[in-house]
């Protein structure tokens, strides 16, 4: 290194990790079908989230992989009719890069609270409305249990689905949502490609328990779950 250069400080080198990881959405440009959507749907049907239902994504480190993963599990609503609304107080939301997942400038609506009051009003109205497929959020603030509840009934009444990335602290809080997914990087991976594990900590009607490894590939544009491997004693 340079001797005019010094080394980033931690919570710089985090961002710039964070930004290099949504830069990379631009790699699945057009691959949103092609990506794998329907075997990882078939595959993994416990990550599902019925119309009307909410879902969180904790996660535990920035730059995680959450975002693209999120993208994933959603990209088939995106070929409807419905608007995504996002809700983007920590203006963490980067809207050229949707279009790669086949979610038009015309079928986005991008909301800047002005304050963290207003992110809970934004998030119930568009909630709310029938027009609305998908409602995005990131959240960053403890949710009261009243605020939570106007959300459940909100998806009910506008029958779309809320996606909320939270960090993951907030595994702490009683589950409101449909399906509460805890995704944290890992180690492994070839090249431009890395893995993540995500652990179903809970879906609508008990605790969770399941656990998945996926691989963003972004020299590919690709997402695809890793298999299992077996244990050499149980084989056997």
């Amino acid at each position: 290194m340079p001797k005019h250069l010094s080394p980033l400080p931690d919570g710089v080198r985090e961002t710039v990790e964070e930004l290099r990881g949504r830069l990379g959405l631009f790699s699945f440009r057009n691959h949103a079908e092609t990506a794998g959507a329907a075997v990882l749907e078939a595959e993994s049907p416990e990550l599902g989230i019925r119309a009307g239902g909410i879902v969180e994504w904790l996660v535990a480190k920035p730059g995680a992989g959450a975002v693209t993963c999120a993208l994933q599990t959603m990209s088939r609503s995106a070929s409807g009719d419905g608007v995504w609304a996002f809700v983007d107080w920590a203006w963490q939301c980067y809207p050229p890069a949707l279009s790669g997942w086949g979610i038009s400038p015309s079928q986005t609506l991008l909301i800047r609270p002005a304050s963290r009051l207003e992110v809970s009003w934004a998030v119930e109205q568009c909630l709310r409305c029938p027009g609305v497929a998908v409602t995005w959020a990131w959240i960053d603030q403890r949710i009261p249990a009243r605020v939570h509840r106007r959300w459940q009934l909100a998806a009910e009444t506008g029958g779309g689905t809320g996606v909320f990335f939270r960090p993951e602290s907030a595994r702490r809080e009683p589950v409101w949502a449909d399906l509460r997914l805890l995704i944290t990087p890992r180690s492994g991976g070839q090249s431009e490609a890395r893995q993540v594990e995500i652990d179903v900590l809970y879906r609508q009607g008990g605790l969770g328990g399941t656990t998945q490894v996926w691989e963003i590939d972004h020299a590919a544009g690709v997402v695809r779950l890793v298999p299992e491997l077996v244990d050499p004693a149980i084989a056997e």
